[in-house]
């Protein structure tokens, strides 16, 4: 039997797979192997296969099958970004390896791997040798294999790690429905990064949003980066760290800061439905087959410590899943659900503008392995010396606005699809019915510009346009000025009730709010139903309601 080998590793890294290669090699593994199944979810925007392998031992391939033998599940994506090949190439060799040699022995008895190699397979197959080119003097690109590698964006022209929210793609449609049917414990994210000059391999995170509120899991969540970051190093002999970059460029003593909070990025929406999530960040001056080597450590040590710990991953996760269902069955006005962490300003011409800053805690200090300061000012990688900064650490995210959760909201039916979209339950009125509501009279609308959320693509074999000479941006969002009131009103049969006293409990409150800086009306699903002096049509039930029961 020939040696099943991915493209990469039969080219010796000069080149990538296309999504041809990588159907081809999930198929040939499931051919050789009864550990792995081919699961297919979806479409891509240009009609390709979106493609899953399940991982597992005991026929253990549907999440029913999973949750019944008590196994952690966890989620891979990789080739979101399609030109940061380094997960999809890392994931098809280490599936592999844990089915076809004894490496995963003892892993998959305790988990169920739901592992997507190629999220993105339009933008995958527009290799070109020209995209992401390396650039020091702008701090972006990488060290390409000869071949080449994909785009940023879709085959349509969607940033996909910024459509969580809004759900524009049908990649981002598809893989939020396989989330909710598999509900995975641990979801891990893989990327590539550029940024400030530093010595680590690779950088990871977690979500930042509303950690108050989800803090049990979020000091969990961190504890296990850290531990499984020292076995990374342990036994592979990779140096990582928190992902970051400089907070002032060019000067490590400045501080670290991480990125902005918003939801519309994976990891924070996932972190509003109570998961563990994690980001991997390869390091992208770094040469390919490091890139790739990093990876795959880091992937396979964060499935031996999720089998280890089986036990607390999945009692962690059932008591955040609880935490959340219990704020909307017995709602606590102190309990606040951050909803907005921009800062407003006004540009030279009056234009509303927005910035959102990563704040030190007390203490909070970033250790960075980097190089001598005449290296990184030179950009030059790798820098002649290597030199430690301990500096202030810019993660943490405060609110400028918070809300209570309520028992639940009253929506219309034009966001039924919407709604369906992220996993949230609904029923109709099915007949008119008085409920006490707070509502919000809208005192205010403008609009800011929306960066990075899509862009033109260019045909198959030419090179996209790198990130520092984009136009200026020409999507917008909406944004409101609004004023709360209560009062006793009738709703029309039709009215859409979500209970938030379901898993996606939080996630509700954050796009139905209209001040939200990620929900439904700053996206303007809502703007042919506001009017300025009018309410906005979303009312938050002031109490426990025995709304008619419909099915959706």
């Amino acid at each position: 039997m020939t040696e099943l080998l991915t493209r990469a590793e039969a080219s010796n890294h000069t080149q990538t797979s296309r999504h041809a290669d990588v159907l081809a090699f999930v198929d040939a593994l499931c051919a050789r192997t009864k550990l792995a199944k081919r699961v297919d979810f979806g479409q891509s925007g240009e009609g390709q296969p979106l493609t899953a392998l399940v991982v597992s031992d005991r026929n253990c391939f549907t999440p029913e099958l999973a949750r019944k033998q008590k196994k952690v599940i966890v989620m891979v994506e990789a080739n979101i970004h399609a030109g940061e090949v380094e997960g999809k190439e890392s994931v098809l060799a280490l599936a592999r390896d844990l089915t076809l040699t004894k490496l995963g022995a003892k892993l998959l008895d305790k988990l169920c791997l739901v592992l997507v190699p190629d999220f993105n397979p339009d933008g995958n197959d527009r290799i070109s040798p020209d995209n992401r080119k390396l650039d020091l003097k702008n701090l972006e690109g990488q060290v390409n294999p000869e071949g080449g590698v994909g785009t940023r964006y879709t085959g349509e022209g969607w940033n996909l790690n910024r459509d969580s929210m809004k759900q524009e793609a049908p990649e981002t449609r598809a893989i939020a429905k396989l989330h909710q049917q598999w509900w995975p414990h641990v979801f891990i994210d893989c990327h590539t990064t550029d940024g400030s000059i530093h010595a680590f391999d690779l950088t990871y995170d977690t979500s930042h949003s509303n950690e108050p509120l989800f803090q049990e899991l979020r000091n969990f969540n961190r504890v296990m980066l850290e531990r499984v970051a020292q076995a990374v190093s342990k036994r592979h002999g990779f140096d990582s760290f928190w992902y970051g970059n400089y907070k002032e460029e060019g000067d490590p003593r400045s501080g670290w800061h991480t990125y902005p909070a918003l939801p519309r990025f994976g990891s924070h929406y996932r972190g509003l439905l109570g998961r563990i999530d994690v980001l991997l960040e390869t390091y992208s001056y770094l040469d390919f087959p490091r890139r790739c080597e990093v990876m795959r450590a880091w992937l396979l040590e964060l499935f031996r410590d999720a089998a280890k710990n089986a036990s607390a991953y999945l009692a962690i996760t059932s008591a955040e899943e609880a935490r959340v269902i219990a704020r909307g069955k017995s709602p606590d006005v102190s309990q606040l659900v951050g909803i907005n962490y921009g800062v407003a300003t006004r540009d030279d011409k009056g234009a509303l503008v927005f910035e959102y800053p990563a704040h030190v805690k007390p203490g909070d200090e970033a250790e960075l392995l980097s190089f001598d300061e005449a290296s990184i000012t030179a950009r030059r990688y790798p820098g002649k010396r290597k030199k430690t900064y301990r500096v202030p650490h810019h993660r943490t995210f405060i609110p400028t606005q918070a809300v209570s959760t309520p028992s639940g909201y009253l929506v219309p039916e034009s966001l039924a699809s919407r709604l369906e979209g992220h996993g949230i339950r609904f029923e109709r009125l099915d007949a008119p019915q008085r409920f006490t509501v707070d509502s919000y009279r809208v005192a205010r609308r403008e609009e800011t510009f929306s960066p990075d959320v899509a862009a033109n693509v260019p045909p198959p074999g030419q090179a996209e346009v790198p990130l520092s000479q984009k136009p200026k941006p020409v999507r917008f969002e909406t944004v409101l000025t609004v004023a709360p009131e209560r009062s006793s009103r009738e709703f029309p049969k039709g009215t859409l009730h979500v209970p938030t006293a379901q898993r996606t409990g939080t996630l509700a409150v954050y796009l139905l709010e209209p001040h939200s800086d990620d929900g439904f009306c700053r996206w303007r699903f809502l703007d042919d139903g506001i009017t300025v002096g009018e309410l906005y049509p979303v009312h938050r039930v002031v109490a426990p309601v025995s709304a008619p029961k419909k099915a959706e």
